[in-house]
């Protein structure tokens, strides 16, 4: 995997990570919100499994594939 991607790949993780955060803090939660982050997921899920061939397990790739079934189908289905 290019390192670029990996990199990419973590600060979205964080970055989503604080948006929860802050999303937690806040009474009122917005379901497009977590439709976007699901959906930003879902890109990141596809671009790091077509660039994964070096390792056995692809941590990264199911991260994002977890994030994205989460926050998509709490966007989707409960709010």
């Amino acid at each position: 995997m290019a390192r670029s991607f990996q990199i990419a790949s973590i600060i979205t993780i964080g970055l989503t990570l604080v948006w929860l955060v802050i999303m937690g803090l806040d009474k009122y939660t917005p379901q497009w919100q977590f439709l976007t982050a699901g959906g930003i997921h879902f890109l990141m899920s596809i671009i790091i499994n077509r660039q994964f061939v070096k390792a056995r397990y692809n941590y990264l790739g199911i991260i994002h594939s977890i994030l994205m079934i989460v926050l998509g189908g709490y966007g989707y289905f409960f709010i």
